[in-house]
């Protein structure tokens, strides 16, 4: 294996050992902004918002119904990264960095919209949220860089499907006798 920055090091042992697969349709030249929107799980974001403002139409709602719904798409946004986002779908250790990267997304996304934290706890204030989003959104890419040592692996090839042979009147599908 060669290292395709001569400047650095070749990777440890232990870093070898905790290589993270890159978050899903990743590429190299991406920019910050669209390697840190890949890891914002933004249809379960979607439904957090949709859930949210159902939950707000009925203004007698009791606050447990508010924490059910966080905590169940909390629950619920790391297997929805390893089984619908990322390829081959499952939970594996490589895909460990990006689902926890999500799943913190996530729940700094509720706390900054308010969600349950707002109607929960008198000390909650907007601010807080917002600084917390930044602090986040500055944070997840230097842990995938630690992660990644630097670089993020390119993802496995395809594998490749066996090609059919040219069908031709002497040579008829098998099946259609």
């Amino acid at each position: 294996m060669t290292n395709p920055n001569p400047n650095s090091s070749p990777p440890s042992s232990w870093r070898r050992r905790l290589a993270q697969e890159p978050p899903p349709n990743a590429n190299v030249a991406d920019s910050y902004f669209e390697k840190l929107m890949k890891y914002i799980p933004a249809d379960i974001v979607a439904a957090y918002v949709a859930l949210d403002g159902i939950l707000k139409e009925g203004a007698n709602d009791p606050v447990w119904l508010t924490w059910a719904v966080f905590l169940a798409l909390l629950v619920l946004t790391p297997f929805y990264i390893c089984y619908r986002k990322t390829d081959p779908p499952g939970l594996t250790f490589s895909k460990t960095f990006h689902w926890v990267a999500s799943t913190l997304a996530f729940a700094v996304w509720v706390f900054a919209l308010g969600g349950p934290f707002a109607v929960t706890f008198a000390w909650y204030k907007p601010v807080y949220g917002s600084v917390l989003l930044i602090i986040t959104t500055l944070t997840l890419p230097v842990l995938e860089s630690i992660f990644y040592g630097g670089n993020p692996p390119t993802p496995p090839a395809a594998p490749t499907l066996p090609t059919a042979q040219p069908q031709s009147p002497d040579n008829p599908p098998r099946g259609t006798e």
